[in-house]
């Protein structure tokens, strides 16, 4: 090829990295674009706010490692498919921020300390959402409604926040959602319908809260569950059987929790006797004279001294439930409601 020409094809091909949508601008100042599939990256640059000029048809925005405090509704384009404001300063994010994004697929505000509060319609309109990335920002709650529309979440990382409680039918929308990541905040209890509605389930990571007491029925409905994580909490006991709830449960961890190693054990113990689930060890931490051994290994004469349990139907349990209320798993010292660690009450 003569040199002329050679020159000429690569001239061509570096003008095609350089993506000029509509007349527009290639690139807002110091940001980077391609053109397939059409994206721009814009992080490490510490800008304060999103780069105006971000062409309109970009399907990537990589806007991550930057100190952006806010984000204002209309900075974004509908064709964006993929997301990712992580690591930055965002301290609000204004209404209608998101509403315009039908294509959004994956959402990434994750690493936002300063992230405190969210609206209860700030995701509202994401249909196509699959991946919704809100980890470690400063979420003490999340509010009613907040996930009311993404059917087609799978993903939802909510890790290493300071969530105090979870209510009831939070997740309620999220039908296909297979991992959830709850490690790492300060829950210290489950109710009954803090998982209802997800059907989908794989993969369930409590691990690294405050758990000290778990509805028999909060698992109920998680027929796909297979990985449960509920190590390093603060359970003693799980009383009314909750593990009975997961059919399809093969990996689980318990460990680094204060286990009661007497009667209150007999239900777990029984649960591990009738299963095959692949489970760290389970390790007593009283009564003293079984500090260390592994609640699995118990024996049955071990329950000798304990009272029959009763078998309680569906009828007693509806009973039970209307007198006792919340009572029935009430996380000891919430009946005052007064250090806000607790969940609400109805």
């Amino acid at each position: 090829m003569p040199p002329r020409a050679g020159g000429r094809l690569a001239a061509l091909l570096l003008a095609a990295l350089a993506w000029v949508p509509g007349g527009a601008p290639a690139c807002p100042a110091l940001c980077t674009c391609y053109v397939s599939p059409p994206t721009v990256s814009c992080q490490a640059n510490n800008f304060s706010s999103v780069p105006a000029g971000l062409p309109p048809g970009a399907r990537r925005l990589f806007l991550q490692n930057n100190v952006i405090g806010a984000l204002r509704a209309g900075t974004f384009g509908p064709s964006t498919v993929t997301l990712w404001l992580y690591s930055n300063n965002i301290s609000s994010i204004q209404p209608g921020t998101f509403r315009h994004l039908p294509a959004l697929e994956e959402l990434d505000l994750g690493d936002n300390p300063h992230l405190r509060v969210l609206a209860p319609d700030t995701f509202h309109g994401l249909r196509r959402l699959q991946a919704l990335h809100l980890y470690r920002c400063q979420l003490a709650s999340l509010p009613s409604g907040i996930f009311r529309g993404l059917h087609s979440l799978q993903y939802l990382y909510l890790q290493e926040n300071g969530l105090l409680y979870l209510q009831d039918d939070l997740f309620a929308d999220l039908a296909n959602l297979s991992h959830l990541f709850l490690h790492g905040n300060r829950v210290r209890a489950l109710s009954e319908g803090v998982f209802r509605g997800l059907p989908s389930l794989d993969r369930l990571l409590l691990h690294a809260n405050r758990l000290v007491a778990i509805h028999r029925r909060a698992f109920r409905g998680l027929a796909r569950l297979t990985i449960l994580y509920l190590f390093n909490n603060s359970l003693v006991a799980l009383p009314g059987d909750p593990l009975a709830a997961l059919p399809a449960l093969q990996f689980l961890r318990l460990n680094a929790n204060p286990w009661a190693c007497d009667c209150r054990a007999r239900p777990l113990w029984a649960w591990f006797r009738r299963t095959r689930v692949s489970s760290s060890p389970v390790p007593c931490a009283s009564p003293p004279h079984r500090r260390g051994t592994d609640l699995r290994h118990l024996r049955p004469r071990d329950f000798d001294a304990c009272p029959e349990e009763e078998d309680e139907d569906e009828d007693r349990e509806e009973k039970e439930e209307k007198e006792d209320g919340a009572d029935a798993w009430m996380v000891p010292g919430c009946e005052r409601q007064t250090d806000g660690l607790c969940p609400p009450m109805a």
